[in-house]
């Protein structure tokens, strides 16, 4: 069923894909790959320029996954998403929680990399 979803993400059908991640981690709350599904959901959101819709959903993903591997990647998807809102502060704070709290994560080099170029 997850890979349903993440054909229609990759194929742009991104209303089915958000329905088919959420009814997935609605089913399965317990599942190993709810985070994932929780991420691909704001990842979609972005896709579709809803930036406060994914901010609200990749912070579903932290607040329910605190120790997921998702997390340093749903932070980067919201300074990302805060960013296209012209909210560069509110990014930079972001991105500078991701690189405190995760700074082996490979988001965090893409944080660093935002950071510099800022």
């Amino acid at each position: 069923r997850l890979q349903a979803a993440l054909d229609q993400f990759k194929g742009g059908t991104y209303g089915a894909a958000i329905a088919s991640f959420a009814s997935f981690v609605k089913s399965y709350p317990k599942s190993p790959l709810a985070p994932s599904a929780q991420y691909w959901i704001g990842n979609a959101q972005f896709a579709q320029k809803e930036y406060r819709a994914a901010i609200v959903s990749q912070r579903q993903l932290i607040a329910a996954f605190p120790e997921s591997q998702k997390v340093p990647d749903a932070l980067l998807n919201i300074a990302t998403s805060q960013f296209e809102l012209g909210d560069g502060a509110a990014s930079r704070r972001t991105l500078e929680e991701l690189i405190a709290k995760h700074p082996q994560s490979e988001a965090a080099v893409k944080a660093r990399q935002r950071l510099a170029i800022r």
